[in-house]
């Protein structure tokens, strides 16, 4: 029985450049080794030499594991989540305390379908593994104090600065925004709408990623609202942060071309992030070093006093996009993610699920 600990936090992506900082922020911090861990990877017979490397600062007394979750399989979440509900009702680990949603996946280069329903891969393995995760395992997040971190990013928003000097949004006739034009988002889901085919530069992807996100980020409003309302839900609490920009050579961009994986991300982006963070510690300028990102993300988890939820951009709390802010949008995604994932009753504890 795991009775001495307080809880259990789940972080997913736990390989990835920022899940591996945030995986070392927990078993180096020491208000965060008295919970029992869960780092999800996509395959934990991989070497995951990031994750490896900062398990090394864990002390002995820290409790965690590793498990393997491919987010872009239904069939595997399911078999994941009801295992971690399993174990968390016959109290041989701790009720959720925080369900870190971290992975990441973005194409540049190519694009991918899962192979199990045909989901573009950017939308299954951002978004609708994780929501499926999510209101899966609610029956086991602490009633008190359990918190759903939601790890955003700039590319949601149309508006952000940054994505306007990207210009992966820019066309003429605006034919990437809204992202949300129709009765549903199948365009997005099924991998239809910013295609390769019809742009082959590398925006179609960063536009599929963004999209992918926005719908991930809208979650906290549409979450939040069923859970307040929730009969036994109603303190369970949601929140978002967007870690800026970080270098990820071999992690998120690894998929990108010659130039911008080895130059831009190798070498440019790490020396202006350490820079920038050691001139200005505090600063939620765009490019921020994975400690710090860590820090940020760990530090809205676990603040009971976070309003529910809030978005924060770093430390500054923030308003999310203009379209990630229609009630109408919130209540279609989930509406459509209901129909993807062919939810059934009994699946999740959330009363107002359909």
């Amino acid at each position: 029985m795991a009775t001495h600990q307080k809880g259990t936090i789940i972080v997913t992506g736990a390989n990835g450049y920022l899940g591996s900082a945030i995986v070392r922020h927990i078993v180096s911090s020491p208000e965060l080794q008295v919970y029992h861990s869960i780092f999800i990877v996509r395959d934990r017979s991989a070497a995951n030499t990031r994750l490896t490397s900062a398990l090394k600062a864990a002390v002995e007394k820290v409790s965690y594991e590793v498990v393997s979750l491919d987010l872009a399989s239904l069939a595997n979440v399911r078999r994941v989540a009801t295992a971690i509900n399993g174990r968390i009702s016959a109290g041989t680990i701790p009720q959720i305390r925080a369900l870190v949603l971290n992975a990441a996946f973005i194409e540049f280069e190519t694009q991918t379908w899962a192979e199990e329903h045909g989901f573009d891969m950017a939308f299954a393995s951002n978004y609708l593994g994780h929501w499926l995760l999510t209101v899966m395992l609610l029956q086991s997040v602490d009633l008190g104090t359990g918190r759903v971190t939601i790890v955003g990013s700039d590319m949601h928003n149309p508006d952000d600065w940054l994505t306007g000097v990207l210009g992966p949004y820019k066309h003429p006739d605006d034919k990437w925004r809204p992202f949300i034009a129709g009765e549903n988002i199948d365009p997005i889901a099924l991998g239809t709408w910013s295609t390769r085919a019809e742009d082959p530069s590398t925006n179609n992807g960063l536009r599929r990623y963004g999209a992918a996100k926005f719908c991930l980020v809208t979650m906290i409003s549409e979450l939040q609202r069923r859970l307040n309302s929730d009969p036994l839900l109603h303190r369970i609490t949601t929140v978002g942060v967007d870690p800026g920009s970080m270098a990820s050579s071999t992690g998120i961009a690894r998929r990108t071309d010659w130039f911008s994986r080895n130059i831009v991300h190798g070498i440019i982006m790490p020396i202006m992030g350490y820079v920038m963070m050691w001139l200005y510690p505090e600063s939620n300028g765009k490019m921020r070093t994975t400690a710090r990102s860590a820090r940020d993300v760990m530090n809205a988890t676990m603040d009971v006093s976070v309003d529910k939820a809030a978005y924060f951009d770093g430390t500054a709390l923030v308003e999310t996009a203009v379209e990630a802010r229609d009630v109408r949008k919130w209540e279609m995604i989930w509406r459509d993610s209901v129909r993807y994932t062919q939810l059934e009753e009994g699946e999740t504890m959330l009363k107002n699920w359909k």
